[in-house]
């Protein structure tokens, strides 16, 4: 799982770095546009509709290592509970997050056949749309096996593990 967990991450990383390329170069190209009158264009046809897919892609990627290694929690109060209760909040929040994630494969892939077949795709550059509601649809699955794969480990999460 931690192979599948670091593919997911590399994929984020690199769909991070394309995505603030794209903001980058259309920031640029959008000052030269003004500075020119509106006579050089070059930014980039369709830059909002890559920036959103991409980011939506990267948020979806990084919940496998996010789900595995823990999510944001209230360390004032989860300091200060026993650790027996803590370490089941823990695997009861994985859980949730298990079947969270569980339905939402359920509901990415019936997305993604439904668009395969009707032939949608994005309004601007005419991407299909299967393809990122079934890489969403992947991300899913790796996250909810990284869920059931905590839940049923024998080592409690210990956060002060991830900050060494």
């Amino acid at each position: 799982m931690n192979r599948i967990s670091q593919s997911f991450d590399s994929f984020a990383q690199i769909a991070t770095l394309f995505l603030l390329g794209i903001v980058a170069f259309n920031i640029l190209a959008r000052s030269i546009f003004n500075i020119s009158a509106g006579n050089i264009n070059m930014m980039i046809p369709g830059a909002i509709e890559l920036s959103q897919y991409t980011l939506l892609l990267i948020i979806f990627a990084a919940l496998p290592r996010a789900s595995s290694q823990g999510m944001v929690r209230v360390d004032l109060i989860s300091n200060h509970l026993p650790s027996s209760l803590s370490h089941l909040l823990n695997k009861l929040w994985l859980l949730l997050m298990a079947i969270f994630s569980g339905s939402l494969v359920w509901l990415f892939f019936n997305k993604a056949l439904l668009t395969f077949n009707r032939g949608d795709a994005t309004q601007d550059l005419q991407m299909p749309l299967f393809y990122f509601y079934s890489l969403i649809g992947v991300a899913c699955i790796a996250t909810t096996s990284s869920c059931l794969l905590s839940i049923f480990s024998k080592k409690p999460f210990n956060i002060e593990e991830l900050q060494e």
